[in-house]
């Protein structure tokens, strides 16, 4: 066959493919989808009792804050990850994030420790929060992968890791709010620990959850 002729048969045979759309949509998108879920599931697990516990000063609400923004800038940057040339800046958005929930954490824990001289680290039914994130979680964190394999799985396992920490991120919301908490340090070093775990075990199965057979068999 002539070069003329297998481009003709290429032209002809190509099909319509409907763009995606930009990262922060979809992004905002999943975000939608999951406080929804997030809120029924933290309503069904909370009672009015452990909710007045938690109460609204500054060293609850504003580590809420910063876990919802991590859990934004994780899902925007897992957006962009799997469109090809977009820019790699987009990952200092949870990074940034990342280290303004735990730095809120942490200056709120020393300042517990300095004004009753404990850090108040005692399980109590922390195990309950560590269940809530990691399975509350497990459903958003399916729903953002199904929806990144419509993309191109450029970074498998930096992006599985990002949509499992913006999954996480909103599960530890869900559970702080759920569950009342002895300090910050319990949330640091529980909750911490825990989302830490889960981003490094979903990065190493990036490459099964995230690869191009998957890609092609989706699309």
């Amino acid at each position: 066959m002539k070069t003329d002729d297998f481009i003709v048969q290429l032209a002809r045979e190509v099909e319509a493919v409907t763009p995606l759309q930009r990262p922060w949509l979809r992004a905002a998108t999943w975000l939608l989808g999951a406080f929804l879920y997030m809120g029924v599931l933290t309503l069904m697990m909370a009672s009015s009792g452990d909710v007045t516990t938690n109460g609204t000063g500054w060293w609850f609400l504003f580590p809420q804050v910063a876990a919802i923004a991590v859990s934004a800038g994780a899902a925007a940057a897992a957006f962009a990850s799997v469109v090809p040339g977009a820019s790699r800046r987009v990952l200092l958005w949870p990074a940034a994030a990342v280290v303004m929930w735990l730095g809120s954490l942490f200056v709120g824990s020393v300042q517990e420790w300095q004004a009753i001289g404990t850090l108040g680290l005692a399980p109590q039914r922390e195990w309950l929060c560590v269940a809530m994130i990691a399975l509350g979680g497990a459903l958003p964190a399916l729903g953002m992968t199904r929806m990144l394999r419509h993309g191109a799985p450029l970074t498998p396992r930096a992006t599985t890791a990002l949509a499992v920490l913006a999954a996480a991120g909103l599960a530890n919301v869900g559970a702080c709010v759920s569950h009342p908490h002895t300090s910050n340090a319990v949330v640091l070093i529980w909750h911490g620990t825990t989302v830490l775990a889960l981003v490094v075990m979903s990065s190493w199965a990036g490459r099964s959850v995230l690869s191009w057979d998957r890609v092609r068999h989706l699309n």
